[in-house]
């Protein structure tokens, strides 16, 4: 009876033992590395505020995300955009979805144009003022992202992503780009 229980056991711990490997294995297999994502371009045509705190703005940005991962596609089933200066959100776009292969570079163009209420804090004017004489305005960019791993034929691993960019951004005349822009790794938080 006693070696009938010492079998049990040692089965039960060689099931247990070699699911754990498995799973170690399939998890080196498959780790993912993080998206590396870039703001490569930007066009600022128009920012400038009313009396009223209305931000008239146009903006085009150039950003690209890279997959290096060898074996995971992503799906990115949302992106939303948000454009902010000093701390306040001036717009916010859906871009289209789309999927990735594993070790792609995708490029992607965003725009923002429009007016919006933009109440700037007393105490950040002085810096609105400095950014206004030197033509160039700093700018946060948010991304919110809805994501799901493809692992082979399996649709897997649902995450939600934040990427937060923050750059300079010159004011361009006759819509030509400045060509000092320099390209900005965003911050990407799982």
């Amino acid at each position: 009876m006693a070696s009938l229980w010492c079998l049990l056991i040692c089965v039960i711990v060689a099931l247990g033992a070699t699911f754990g490997f498995s799973i170690f294995i399939l998890w080196l297999v498959f780790i993912t590395h993080k998206i590396k994502f870039y703001v490569t371009d930007a066009t600022l045509t128009q920012f400038n505020f009313t009396n009223n705190a209305q931000l008239h703005y146009n903006l085009a940005l150039y950003f690209t995300l890279t997959n290096p991962n060898d074996q995971v596609g992503i799906f990115y089933d949302t992106i939303e955009a948000t454009a902010m200066y000093k701390d306040q959100n001036f717009d916010t776009r859906f871009l289209t979805p789309f999927y990735q292969s594993p070790k792609a570079t995708s490029l992607i163009r965003a725009r923002f144009e429009g007016h919006h209420l933009v109440p700037i804090p007393n105490h950040k004017v002085s810096e609105f003022n400095s950014e206004k004489l030197a033509g160039a305005y700093a700018i946060d960019l948010n991304f919110r992202l809805s994501t799901r791993l493809k692992f082979g034929v399996f649709k897997i691993v649902r995450e939600k992503l934040k990427v937060s960019c923050g750059f300079k951004v010159a004011l361009s005349f006759n819509g030509r780009s400045i060509p000092w822009f320099q390209i900005i790794a965003c911050h990407v938080d799982y």
